[in-house]
């Protein structure tokens, strides 16, 4: 019972952030905001949800217990659904977006850590299986938000603050199943930053290329979808596509690392995502069966990466999970996110085709740190 509620409040926790998504070309014409400053919305929001992960992991490691989780579900649903509903600015919706993601980055570390705490073997099957349920909240959200805003307006939107803060009651509920971290840990000798450094730089460089990419992409695809004369009604229905495509490519991703390594998982996953999009970008037009299959192709290969990243970033520290997975998802995730401005701007002044080209190639590149620096390590994470 306690697995399933993680579960679905996980689902509800990652759908919050992506609300904005599909409703980006009617707030680009509410609030009259270029192509640039829609792929600053992505690096403004990983500044909270990615970039406070590592700080608040090490918190969670330290500390336990429900509150991260159940405030930061509370948090990020009460934020980001009624931003979305009533700002009545681009500058006020991109503070309370930032707000939101506060309470998204105090849910995701101490999860992962339960997860990985919980699952003694095949981690990266257990991680990827946690990581499918936030995205299938990924993919539900789009059309929900589409939906309640043609239907009902912003009263439509606002209530979707509602299943994240039913969620969290029910996490609070069960609170009691949630173990508190073994302290005893922080008496051993401190990590030694140097080597942590010297061993996950090119880890990092890593995680900056890719998220670059992919962040972009995402931004891009309502934008572009638009332009080639999409429906609005379907726009939800394009990213829900992406994100679905996405929960099987990370399912197989994670069972493939716990075999083969992760190494192979990111460099096919890397290669493809770039093709994929590169192609799709330049060999399709229109709204076709063929734009579809681009944007599945893409979603599957750029999300099978997804839970070998987190066990190679645990990996990292044993010892403490909290904050491997904050820096995992984090720091330069937040680094990679603004670059989703930069290639919004280039949307913006050298056109669609150039930008999708530039975020491909972003994905491409991340193969070389990977060959360089990633090892498959067998059995990454001790038992606790």
């Amino acid at each position: 019972m306690e697995s399933a509620i993680w579960s679905a409040a996980h689902a509800f926790n990652d759908g919050y952030p992506t609300l904005y998504l599909p409703l980006l070309p009617m707030l680009m014409h509410r609030w009259h905001f270029s192509a640039g400053q829609a792929g600053l919305l992505a690096g403004l929001l990983a500044l909270t949800t990615q970039a406070l992960q590592p700080l608040l992991g090490a918190w969670a490691d330290r500390r336990g217990g429900p509150w991260f989780v159940v405030g930061g579900l509370v948090v990020g649903s009460v934020g980001n659904a009624l931003a979305l509903a009533w700002a009545p600015s681009y500058a006020v919706f991109a503070a309370a977006l930032m707000l939101g993601g506060v309470g998204n980055a105090a849910f995701h570390p101490h999860m992962a850590a339960l997860v990985s705490r919980n699952q003694k073997t095949h981690r990266g099957r257990s991680l990827s299986g946690w990581m499918v349920s936030g995205m299938i909240g990924h993919s539900v959200a789009p059309l929900a938000v589409v939906a309640l805003w043609h239907g009902w307006g912003s009263w439509g939107v606002a209530s979707l603050a509602l299943p994240g803060l039913l969620a969290a009651g029910a996490l609070y509920f069960s609170a009691r199943t949630i173990p508190r971290p073994d302290l005893s840990r922080y008496r051993a000798p401190r990590i030694s930053w140097r080597a942590v450094w010297q061993r996950g730089r090119g880890f990092g460089v890593l995680i900056v290329l890719r998220n670059l990419g992919a962040a972009s992409l995402l931004t891009l695809l309502p934008l572009v979808w638009q332009q080639r004369g999409g429906s609005p009604m379907q726009t939800g229905a394009v990213l829900a596509v992406a994100y679905a495509a996405g929960m099987i490519g990370n399912l197989l991703g994670g069972s493939v690392s716990d075999a083969w390594g992760v190494r192979p998982v990111l460099v096919g996953s890397l290669i493809g995502a770039s093709i994929s999009a590169a192609v799709g970008g330049a060999a399709t037009s229109g709204t076709g069966w063929a734009f579809w299959a681009a944007v599945a192709v893409w979603g599957f290969t750029v999300n099978g990466a997804g839970a070998a990243m987190l066990v190679y970033g645990q990996s990292l520290f044993p010892n403490k999970l909290g904050l491997a997975s904050g820096l995992t998802m984090g720091l330069g995730n937040t680094v990679g996110a603004f670059g989703a401005w930069a290639v919004g701007t280039v949307a913006q002044w050298h056109g669609m085709s150039i930008a999708i080209d530039v975020a491909a190639g972003c994905l491409i590149l991340g193969v070389v740190p990977t060959l360089v620096s990633i090892k498959d390590v067998k059995d990454l994470l001790p038992g606790g």
